[in-house]
């Protein structure tokens, strides 16, 4: 029972993790484009911008190291972008933007304005030496202007999406001042150093089992947006979820479910009247988080004190398929219009003869949604709100800012997902509910409820203050803590490391 004690302790230290952290935004970067294994003489790549399929004369896509390239040249003039190169070094101008690559090079430069942007791709530009034509890898030529890319495996074909200039069109004629004023009301929380406070709580079940509860209380410094310590106590009441995996595991036997033993009553006991704490130190520009646990509970769980524990932000991203250092660039500035490119950049463009549908839909959908036409007033307040149906699940989604003396002074958000669960009567069950908000007195209040079917459902509420201090988090492990990786938790680890 122990082992099983463990996964639960992991499972509710991972429930607070989620109500304790927030993410801004998500910017899907991912690899460059799949293809298929058949043999390079059989492979035909087509390439299809904004629905329209690309003809190449001289020069076609090739596949390299598993990855697709294209005539520099040709799609950078589809995507009408002036090109040049001299000697060894080719670059791409369009719409006040610079893309500056080498041949042989993963290193590559992106100017916009004065500022210019150091960019490392995972594979080179190189010269054809039958055509002595320059070739690109096609997802990283694409994103630098803004464009979605995706792949259609069944018919071979990368699919690029001018997101930028679908977003230029929807934007046309269109004002967004209200959205202006909740941005710079967002603003003052990415400066200097707030302190929070809060109270949460969370239950969950799994297949009818359970509850397994959190209960707990959070208070640290937030500095910048991006520095962090924290200190919470959670306790959690497991011996309802132990029970049932108990009779689950008896069941169709002649056994009764077995009890816990004194020793592991102790521990559930210790759990749920005393609990475990967890400190945490981050640094999201650095991309390392670190987390300690205290408490009666962690000898027993092998967990032991004194100990940290560290997570690469940056390579859990990475692994995701993410590029970690855009979404904290693009959390910090809270450019909308940027925001918007990098999710449209995640679309699902797996089939070519919907992609350019799909992102224009979402273009024109978030064009309305945050503009002023989106916005409804009711008193001081205004209010957007969108509903987005796929796969027989719809989401709503309501936006509120509260204003005074024209300026925003808080918000509130509600989101819902419903699915269709009647194949034949149309019937619909709600999935997933969640609120969330924060006052003129920056009070901040969020819930969620889910419920997956019957497979889990899942409950958690916090309420918490923010205000602003003049202390500085700690955003490293003490001097001399013993540090292990946090991917080692409950396994058999290598020689720790000792902090400096």
């Amino acid at each position: 029972m122990k082992h099983t004690l463990k996964r639960v302790l992991a499972m509710g230290t991972a429930l607070v993790l989620t109500l304790g952290l927030s993410t801004a935004a998500l910017a899907a970067e991912g690899e460059e484009l799949p293809v298929s294994p058949a043999p390079a003489a059989e492979q035909t790549i087509a390439v299809q911008l904004d629905g329209q399929n690309l003809t190449f004369t001289d020069a076609v896509p090739q596949v390299k190291d598993q990855r697709t390239f294209l005539p520099f040249r040709a799609v950078f003039e589809a995507m009408g972008a002036e090109v040049s190169n001299e000697g060894d070094v080719i670059t791409a101008a369009r719409d006040g933007k610079t893309l500056t690559m080498t041949i042989g090079s993963t290193e590559a430069t992106l100017t916009e304005g004065e500022t210019a942007t150091a960019i490392t791709m995972d594979v080179a530009p190189y010269v054809d030496s039958a055509t002595w034509r320059t070739y690109v890898p096609v997802r990283f030529a694409a994103q630098a202007f803004g464009c979605a890319v995706g792949w259609d495996q069944d018919d071979q074909t990368a699919v690029i999406v001018d997101a930028e200039k679908l977003l230029g069109s929807a934007k046309a004629g269109k004002e967004y001042t209200i959205l202006a004023k909740y941005l710079e009301y967002s603003r003052q929380f990415n400066e200097g150093a707030w302190a929070v406070t809060a109270d949460f709580d969370a239950d969950l079940t799994m297949m009818g089992m359970g509850p397994a509860t959190v209960d707990g209380t959070l208070e640290g410094v937030v500095a910048d947006a991006v520095k962090a310590q924290m200190s919470m106590n959670m306790k959690l009441d497991l011996e309802e979820l132990m029970a049932d995996l108990a009779g689950l595991a008896a069941a169709g036997t002649s056994e009764e479910p077995a009890a816990p033993t004194a020793e592991e009553q102790a521990l559930l006991t210790a759990l749920k009247e005393k609990g475990v704490g967890l400190e945490m130190r981050m640094d999201m520009d650095e991309g390392m988080l670190y987390m300690t646990f205290t408490g009666e509970a962690l000898e027993s769980l092998g967990l032991p004190a004194d100990t940290w524990y560290s997570m690469d932000m940056g390579a859990l991203f990475e692994q995701l398929g993410m590029d970690y250092a855009e979404l904290m660039d693009l959390s910090k500035t809270l450019d909308a219009s940027a925001m918007l490119e990098a999710m449209l950049q995640s679309a699902d463009l797996s089939d070519k003869d919907t992609a350019y549908a799909t992102v224009a839909g979402l273009v024109d959908s978030a064009a309305k949604l945050l503009s002023d036409e989106g916005f409804q007033k009711n008193g001081s307040d205004y209010t957007t709100a969108y509903t987005y149906t796929q796969d027989g699940a719809d989401m709503t989604l309501s936006f509120t800012l509260n204003t005074k003396n024209d300026k925003v002074v808080g918000y509130a958000m509600d989101i819902k997902m419903t699915m269709v669960t009647g194949a034949e009567t149309g019937e619909t069950t709600e999935v997933m509910t969640m609120t969330m908000g924060m006052d003129e007195k920056n009070h901040m209040t969020a819930e969620m409820k889910m419920d997956l079917l019957g497979l889990m459902s899942m409950n958690m509420t916090i309420s918490g203050d923010y205000k602003t201090t003049a202390k500085t988090p700690a955003v490293e492990p003490p001097a001399g803590a013993v540090v292990v990786p946090f991917e080692e938790l409950g396994m058999e680890t290598a020689a720790p490391e000792t902090a400096a």
